[in-house]
């Protein structure tokens, strides 16, 4: 069976397990009491079970089935495990590491370069990205034999000025924000004087000075907003004017962390343009992709926008033509469980308060609009929900605390009560976040399939934990 056939085998099965969940995924947890989400989206089997567990029990189980420790096999931990079967994984056909994919670029005559380790100017987290991925795309650009790279959506420059500092690349930043932009010439230039003391090369594990032989003139920045039928040829050769006669320009596109719909926008331009020779890009914002929503689907946010001449970036395969997932979903795929696990997080009390004081709104206030800016951070400032609903009440200007019968407080239920069933609630419903990043990066990746690319692949680029989007996308030409 071929990497195409197999992609479509695991889509289908994960849809198939996924879509009967969509209004799990695509609940809001400001209605978990007014909507009944307890009663009305978990699987009858798996809400009995919850209901006869001491919350402390079940949080500490679901702890260790996420980290492979489970010792009992019970509702919870099915659900967990199950959630986890479909979550994307290498199977060194078409999902690699990032060891697998520098195999890949030697097989193709290509070598790898050094990693360089840059230590002022990001935080941790971004340095950790762009020491992880640089040296992919220099290596990369060698053996695709490509001219310039791009980066789309680059922001600040991160990635474009390791790439022009460490490996002496011609590199272009391309962003849609003007005054993005030019902050980020002047870090660029700050960054430039300072490259002997802020970067390391890494060889053999330990770190060594880089060379103080430097081209500081192949960083370009150029503000334009990106669609799949953006010329990336012109703008290169319009802000390298060395190169603005010559035929044979060859880019490499990439993108770390490219928001909502400018990662499967580049995905296009490398299908469409001879002249991308290759492209490594780092999906974010999934929320912010558009999809063929109609009124009838779980978004409530999207029904009343006008969606025509919407370039959709979901779903890009010919093969999930017509499904969607909804924008909530989409949002909780940018979640991560791994970083939740990791730390042993329960969700903020806000969460709580912020469903309780629904319940009062719609009690008292039944056709009162909410706007959720008002309330934000208030959650952190309040020590209980009665500091709560006394600071939203001032905010939103209910006229409501001090004025209720003493028997609101009844109707909210026992608040401990309330907070084991919304903690468990928010933990069952994060186990989909990785189903439904898998259904859309293997879509994008079943769109290079369909359009005749071979050297395809979904690379496991980042610690999960350490970087919550992990998943690159790399396919040559």
């Amino acid at each position: 069976m071929d990497y195409a056939s197999k992609l479509r085998q695991q889509l289908d099965s994960t849809i198939a397990y996924l879509t009967p969940l969509l209004s799990l995924a695509n609940c809001h947890m400001v209605e978990f009491f007014t909507h009944n989400h307890w009663e009305k989206l978990l699987q009858s089997d798996l809400r009995q079970y919850l209901d006869s567990c001491n919350i402390n029990d079940a949080v500490e189980q679901f702890w260790k089935c996420a980290k492979n420790e489970n010792e009992d096999y019970n509702e919870l931990t099915k659900w967990v495990l199950t959630c986890q079967s479909h979550y994307i994984s290498i199977n060194n056909e078409y999902c690699i590491s990032t060891s697998q994919l520098q195999e890949k670029i030697k097989s193709w005559g290509g070598d790898i370069k050094h990693k360089v380790r840059i230590k002022e100017f990001m935080t941790s987290k971004k340095s950790y990205e762009v020491e992880t991925m640089s040296h992919l795309v220099a290596s990369l650009f060698g053996v695709t034999h490509s001219t310039h790279c791009v980066e789309a959506g680059g922001g600040r420059g991160h990635l474009p000025i390791a790439l022009t500092l460490a490996y002496n690349l011609p590199s272009l930043t391309v962003d849609c924000d003007v005054q993005t932009i030019n902050n980020a010439e002047k870090r660029v230039k700050i960054i430039q004087k300072q490259w002997h003391a802020i970067a390391k090369k890494i060889k053999d594990g330990s770190e060594e000075c880089v060379s103080k032989s430097i081209e500081s003139d192949l960083h370009r920045f150029a503000v334009t907003f990106i669609t799949k039928d953006t010329d990336l040829s012109s703008i290169v050769r319009e802000k390298f004017l060395k190169h603005s006669d010559d035929d044979d320009i060859k880019l490499l596109l990439t993108g770390l962390h490219t928001c909502g719909n400018l990662g499967p926008a580049s995905l296009r331009i490398f299908s469409s343009q001879e002249a991308i020779s290759s492209v490594l890009n780092v999906p974010c914002c999934y929320h912010l992709l558009h999809e063929t929503l109609d009124d009838q689907l779980f978004d409530v946010f999207q029904r009343d926008q006008n969606n025509t001449g919407l370039e959709y970036g979901f779903p890009m395969s010919e093969h999930l033509r017509g499904y969607n997932l909804g924008r909530n979903a989409r949002m909780l795929a940018a979640q991560s469980i791994d970083r939740v696990v990791y730390n042993q997080q329960l969700p903020d009390k806000s969460l709580l308060y912020r469903a309780l004081l629904q319940v009062i709104i719609k009690t008292y206030l039944p056709d009162l609009p909410v706007s959720e800016g008002k309330l934000k951070g208030i959650g952190s400032k309040c020590k209980n929900f009665d500091e709560y609903f006394k600071m939203a009440d001032s905010r939103l200007k209910l006229d409501l605390y001090g004025n209720l019968p003493e028997s609101y407080l009844t109707n909210l239920g026992n608040l401990d009560h309330q907070w084991k069933k919304i903690a468990l609630f928010y933990l069952i419903r994060l186990c989909l976040a990785q189903v439904i990043e898998s259904v859309i990066l293997l879509d994008r990746l079943l769109y290079l399939y369909e359009n005749g690319f071979v050297n395809v692949y979904l690379v496991k680029l980042f610690d999960p934990i350490l970087s919550p989007r992990c998943h690159g996308i790399v396919a040559v030409r």
